[in-house]
């Protein structure tokens, strides 16, 4: 199907958003993502990515970004200094999909924790908006969810610029404080200077104080080096000992997701509840 592209807007760290219009009868859960290609471009060259409009949206968006032939050619064809409007036959999107089962388990458990890396975080852009919106509009007044804990691993913010404004979004429209969010900063881990000591002890600082965090704004904290998954989710387990089972998702490399698993593993063989049960989905 073709659809009209509603607007586009250059991101930083060479991402482009394209928003477009939703039809009526398009459904999607989120987390899945769709196949499109431009009309602007001659072949019907489609490519795969995640969908980060949630789907209580009235439109669908997708945050693209530029690494390959194909996506650096769309970024600078919607860049406002080389686009050239043509009301006659102005560019839309081919979409094909959605593909995937998303990602909608998380309401089956009271608690549940969410891990994001690399690329894998995309997928978080919808999931949390449709869990906040599903949250605190009883949306899902059947579900169990009362706690989510979700853990952002990424080198540096610079890369996902625009992950932290859609952060920025959830934590205003999380009203019933159902998330708590964490963002591990591993850039630091292999080169703990004095700078970084600084900066580590201003933003502990500062947290405290404004109880947000110095370079984003966001109530999310701050940590810097990979987190420790055992340990974590010990925490977890602790904290909710009246629940019998959490649920696990996490995104990202296999690396990733490996070490989360073993993490469920070293915790379940303490035989103590809550039991861990891990879904995940590898990215890049």
């Amino acid at each position: 199907m073709e659809l009209d592209i509603i607007e586009t807007e250059l991101l930083p760290s060479d991402v482009v958003k394209i928003k477009y219009y939703r039809p009526p009868n398009f459904k999607y859960l989120s987390g899945q993502w769709v196949r499109l290609s431009c009309t602007a471009f001659r072949q019907s060259e489609y490519h795969s990515f995640t969908l980060t409009s949630a789907p209580h949206e009235n439109f669908l968006s997708c945050h693209i970004k530029a690494q390959g032939p194909w996506t650096w050619k769309l970024r600078k064809f919607f860049d406002p200094h080389n686009y050239v409007h043509d009301e006659d036959n102005p560019p839309r999107i081919r979409l094909e999909g959605p593909y995937g089962g998303g990602n909608q388990d998380w309401y089956k458990f009271e608690v549940a924790v969410m891990v994001g890396g690399g690329i894998g975080v995309t997928p978080y852009a919808s999931i949390l908006n449709d869990l906040v919106f599903g949250t605190s509009t009883n949306r899902y007044s059947g579900v169990a969810c009362k706690k989510v804990y979700f853990l952002w691993i990424c080198p540096t913010h610079r890369q996902f610029e625009w992950f932290i404004d859609v952060l920025r979004d959830v934590e205003r429209k999380d009203v019933t404080n159902v998330l708590e969010m964490h963002i591990f900063i591993t850039q630091f881990f292999h080169k703990f200077d004095l700078r970084t000591t600084m900066l580590y002890i201003c933003e502990n600082h500062f947290q405290r104080l404004s109880k947000r965090s110095m370079f984003t704004g966001l109530k999310a904290i701050n940590h810097f080096g990979r987190p420790d998954m055992t340990a974590f989710l010990k925490f977890v387990q602790k904290k909710h000992s009246y629940v019998s089972k959490i649920g696990v998702f996490s995104c990202g490399p296999n690396p990733l997701t490996k070490s989360v698993s073993n993490a469920c593993e070293n915790v379940n063989r303490g035989r103590r509840l809550p039991y861990f049960i891990h879904h995940f989905e590898n990215f890049g």
